[in-house]
């Protein structure tokens, strides 16, 4: 047969709709190289490799649904896996010519996952399988066998009983040269962690190492990844078993530079032996930058290799390498690059391809697209798209957009979240319904697009539109200079007048629109009194009745256009109805507290003013925020089962604002975590915590009238403390409303779920509009497309207030200058000096120094469980109000507010954090 040409064939028991097995090889391919569904990606590039004539080592692909079945029915293979599996290992024993575990030079052969999505890193691959004890005496060179052979041990020991590596290391230090003792070490290593007996043949070992492939498809990190990814809806891993090529030297190339994505460059990579050791990031390898064109080499690096993974048949070579010396020669660079542009040619994207050179001979191990490099090449077009885009808004005016406090707990809104939160957020949403009832009129333009703009994946306010969610028959307007000069003024009404909208209509419409803004005042300072009252007694228990009906709910039962129609009463009933009632008691609470905090600062200051408010508002009752970590802490002392806490708030969600995010009922993985920290570090109880923080307010309450007396304010006592009053009742009710909000806010998830299950989708469907639903498989072209453009936004560098004077600058990285000192917003009273640990998200909080001082963009209630374990706060977004200050107060550890923190001191700096006076010093510097 010539090269090129590929035959497909088929075996009598292979050729029906039940086959499970499928054989590749350089003139053989069985799989359908489109259908990653049934061979995984791994798999199925493999086969369109082979299909397009290029060497790639023989082996055979067990399909996903072999690793579902494995799942479903208790750890058991498929009726017939079994034989198929041998008859097809006897193929591949036919094709290499070798057998299976057997004779001087035998078939060894790896095991590696492959899912239909790719999931770098997340599933295990065991090399060398085949190997045991019995070939010691039947290969030429013995030490070669124990030391290949003590490598296949620790891997498989690892990937299976999780045998921690420093183990392997002590075991093979105290052996010395014995390499058999140190084998026979690790066995019995292997065999106490385990409980089971160290596989004895080759057949053993290969059963064992594809079960680890498929039980690895429901470790930790794969579950965590599936989940963060929107990969819910796979179904399992293919197994790949190939062939071992033992290569002498190995690598990867990449046919674009993923650093330079607009360069027309080949990236090389290798080291010697196996390619484990370069794609594990185990040594430095020589790098090479080939021109894309012609091939020549345009850069060399040459790092220093001196670990290696030697193949059982490896080159006795190996044994005399310069670890400095280059690992490839001109000749050998050039032909990866010829063979790595090939791939490139029959596959019509940029790859990355694994390769590795025997004898003179390159095979390619794996190829598939190159990871992000679309996403990068994105960035930019998405950019300037943007750019015109908010020059066409502004058409010539000055424009500015300020971010908004929603992006504190949704950060990257995917185009279904956004949809519906953006509608919410309208005059004609809960948002916008509760601006009604307190009496404003919003204009047209805010009821159907609201007041904020989405702008390269973040969210910002609009003034003009904001301006108009109050009185829109007012020609009253924010300043434009004075926001660039102080942001903060969009948190209140517009003040300044428009002359230029003052137009007849206007002085016809004043009184009538004096009087509404008399009576709506009127009812602001009337209302808070019995609010709580009302949304306890009145709002509540019809929502909370509703809900379970909705609960109960068989979902599959519904058509598509009936689940459509489901989707949206339940996003009325809940977001738009039950949302503007719940933002009142909290919307309240946050006016009594900030005029609580003015009248204190009048009297006596802004430090000491400030302070005193803080701590008046600190240790509150009813915050259901810090009963859900009270409870959390009590799961991990044995008080509560996880069940208990999942039927309570079940509900709750790491970044739950976004729709797109599993809640704790389905995704339970942070909480093991979270519990698992708890039992280890033996924190404080939340609840004594919050004591003593309730302590302290009910003490310096108590001595208010004195305090006030003191700085001459006793004839404030009366206003003061009613003020009080409500702030202190009130306030808890901004986590507490969000508490109920996000029961509804998983009803409205479930619908969603279920229209992408039953499209294939997954977490996709969450990258449709709500008016594609009803056609959902004509707009699945679209998802590609705005996943891209989703992740190329979140790269780019975002200020906080965009001006279009300055727009041709958006997104570009900023020079942001470290220093000593920072101003900072205070949100949380009190000081401490620490050890800075900067998270991006509460699940990679992991062995948290016992000085810790949190950095981090922002919090959500699923970070409050890490409140137990740290001394201070630092937010890079969020006020007095947001949910990072009102935790850090109830625990009662300072917190301040203060931009760009994450990018301005480095993980491990000593940092001075002042919650009094709003000040973050670096005293002692962590380098690089």
């Amino acid at each position: 047969m010539h090269e090129g040409q590929v035959s497909t064939v088929s075996t009598s028991n292979t050729s029906s709709t039940a086959q499970s097995i499928y054989f590749f090889s350089e003139n053989q391919v069985e799989g359908d190289a489109e259908r990653k569904d049934i061979l995984g990606g791994k798999g199925a590039g493999l086969a369109a490799m082979c299909k397009a004539g290029l060497p790639v080592p023989p082996g055979f692909t067990i399909s996903i649904d072999c690793c579902k079945y494995y799942h479903d029915n208790n750890n058991t293979w498929t009726p017939g896996l079994e034989d198929q599996v041998k008859e097809y290992l006897r193929r591949l024993e036919q094709a290499c010519a070798k057998k299976f575990g057997e004779g001087s030079n035998p078939l060894l052969v790896s095991v590696r996952s492959g899912a239909a999505r790719s999931m770098p890193g997340m599933m295990d691959t065991i090399l060398n399988c085949g190997l045991h004890m019995g070939l010691a005496d039947q290969v030429q060179d013995a030490p070669l066998f124990w030391s290949v052979y003590i490598q296949f041990i620790k891997q498989f020991a690892h990937t299976i009983a999780e045998v921690p590596l420093s183990a392997f290391e002590t075991i093979t230090k105290q052996s010395g040269d014995d390499t058999k003792e140190a084998a026979l070490a690790l066995i019995r290593l292997y065999e106490q962690e385990s409980g089971n007996s160290f596989p004895q043949t080759p057949w053993e070992a290969l059963r064992d190492c594809i079960n680890a492939v498929f039980d690895s498809w429901n470790n930790e990190r794969a579950k965590i990844y599936r989940a963060s990814h929107g990969l819910e809806d796979l179904h399992g891993t293919a197994v790949n078993v190939q062939s071992m090529f033992n290569s002498e030297i190995s690598g990867i190339a990449f046919t674009a530079n993923p650093s330079k994505p607009k360069a027309n460059e080949v990236v090389i990579e290798s080291a010697y032996g196996l390619g484990e050791a370069v794609v594990s990031g185990d040594v430095t390898p020589d790098r090479f930058i080939l021109d894309g064109d012609s091939l020549a080499i345009q850069e060399r690096h040459l790092g220093h290799k001196a670990h290696m993974l030697r193949g059982f048949a490896s080159s006795s070579k190996l044994s005399n390498v310069d670890p400095d010396a280059s690992s490839l020669t001109d000749e050998q660079i050039n032909e990866v690059g010829r063979i790595a542009k090939k791939v490139e040619n029959h596959f019509q994207f940029p790859v990355d391809i694994e390769w590795g050179i025997e004898n003179g001979k390159i095979s390619l191990l794996q190829s598939r697209a190159i990871r992000g490099l679309d996403v990068a090449r994105d960035q930019e077009v998405g950019r300037l798209e943007e750019i015109e885009r908010l020059k066409a808004i502004a058409d010539g005016k000055d424009k500015v957009w300020v971010t908004h406090n929603l992006g504190e707990t949704l950060k990257y809104p995917t185009p279904m979240t956004w949809d519906i939160m953006s509608h919410f957020m309208s005059g004609n949403g809960g948002f916008g319904k509760m601006y009604k009832d307190f009496g404003y009129h919003p204009s047209e333009e805010v009821n159907e697009k609201g007041f904020l703009e989405l702008i390269c994946g973040r969210i910002y306010v609009d003034p003009e539109r904001a301006a108009a969610l109050f009185w829109s028959s007012m020609p009253l307007k924010y300043d434009y200079q004075e926001i660039l000069d102080t942001p903060s003024i969009l948190e209140a009404a517009p003040m300044k007048f428009d002359a230029e909208r003052a137009d007849g209509a206007f002085l016809l419409n004043l009184p009538a629109s004096m009087w509404a803004m008399f009576k709506s005042s009127r009812q602001m300072k009337r209302e808070p009194a019995t609010a709580l009252d009302h949304f306890l007694q009145n709002v509540v228990p019809p929502y909370l009745e509703y809900l379970m009906t909705k609960a109960g709910q068989k979902l599959g039962d519904l058509s598509d256009e009936q689940l459509v129609k489901e989707l949206d009463e339940r996003i009325d009933r809940i977001m738009t109805q039950f949302g503007a009632e719940s933002l009142k008691p909290g919307f309240y609470g946050g006016m009594a507290r900030a005029k609580l905090e003015a009248t204190l600062v009048q009297l006596m200051g802004e430090e000491e003013g400030g302070r005193l408010a803080q701590q008046l508002c600190s240790g509150l009752d009813g915050d259901s925020t810090v009963e859900q970590n009270q409870m959390l802490f009590e799961v991990a002392g044995g008080k509560y089962s996880l069940d208990d806490f999942l039927n309570k708030y079940g509900h709750r969600a790491v970044d739950e604002m976004e729709l797109s995010k599993p809640r704790f009922r389905e995704d339970q993985s942070y909480l093991h975590k979270n519990i698992d920290m708890q039992k280890r570090s033996g924190d404080t109880s939340p609840e004594a915590l919050h004591e003593t923080n309730k302590a302290k307010r009910l003490d310096i309450t108590k001595h208010l009238p004195d305090t006030l007396i003191q700085w001459a304010g006793g004839f404030l006592q009366e206003e003061i403390e009613e003020t009080l009053q409500q702030a202190q009742s009130l306030l808890p009710y901004r986590e507490t409303g969000k508490h109920y909000l996000m029961m509804g806010y998983e009803l409205i998830r479930r619908v969603l779920v279920e229209l992408g299950h039953r499209h294939e989708l997954g977490g996709d469907i969450f990258f449709l509009k709500r008016e594609e639903l009803s056609n959902v498989d004509q707009f699945k072209k679209l998802i590609e497309q705005r996943k891209v453009r989703w992740q190329s936004a979140q790269r780019l560098d975002m200020t906080d207030v965009i001006d279009i004077a300055n727009i041709n600058e958006l997104g570009l990285p900023r020079k942001l200058k470290a220093k000593d000192e920072y101003d900072a917003v205070a949100i949380a009273p009190g000081s401490f000096v620490g050890t800075a640990r900067i998270i991006y998200s509460p699940t990679e909080a992991d062995d948290l120094p016992e000085d810790c001082i949190l950095v981090c963009p922002s919090t959500d209630p699923s970070w409050t469980a890490l409140f137990t374990h740290i001394k201070a706060v630092v937010v890079e977004r969020g006020g007095v109000l947001s949910h990072g200050a009102i935790t850090a107060r109830d625990f009662g550890i300072p917190a301040v507010a203060c931009h760009d923190m994450c990018s301005l001191i480095k993980d491990g700096d000593t940092l001075r954090v002042d919650g009094d006076k709003g000040h973050i010093t670096v005293v002692g510097a962590q380098h690089a």
